[in-house]
């Protein structure tokens, strides 16, 4: 028997309600954007942009607008974990970089990169190292 729709997790989205509810504003992309370049951080988005220059700097001015329309006044807390996952999913499925060159543009451990590319981020294809053999246990 089949989950309700209503019960069933979106297969789409961000992995946090709050980058959801920003998502809705200023689109998945740059909510994810926002939260890689505030991870792990309590932001305090003001109601006008300019007084948050670095708001603007990560999504465009215009997103920054909008953000600061709905959200002005309020702090948010950004998730860390997900927004680094799609990063290093991005670097390397879409960039087809290498895990080196991923934790080294990023600034974390190559052995993090690879913790990461574990599990798929929520919202990607899952896509996989064509050299990944399932067959072989993993050694980390």
């Amino acid at each position: 028997m089949n989950a309700p729709a209503a019960l069933t997790p979106a297969l789409t989205g961000t992995g946090s309600t709050v980058l959801d509810d920003i998502a809705e504003v200023i689109g998945e992309a740059a909510a994810l954007d926002l939260a890689f370049e505030f991870r792990g951080v309590r932001l305090y988005v003001p109601k006008v942009p300019a007084t948050e220059p670095d708001i603007a700097k990560a999504i465009g001015d215009e997103l920054a607008e909008r953000l600061c329309h709905v959200f002005g006044g309020e702090t948010v807390s950004l998730p860390m974990r997900e927004a680094l996952r799609r990063r290093v999913h991005q670097l390397r499925f879409e960039d087809g970089l290498a895990h080196t060159k991923i934790a080294r543009q990023l600034k974390i451990a190559e052995r993090q990169v690879y913790h990461l590319l574990k599990k798929p981020a929520l919202g990607m294809s899952g896509a996989r190292d064509s050299r990944i053999d399932d067959r072989q246990l993993p050694l980390l």
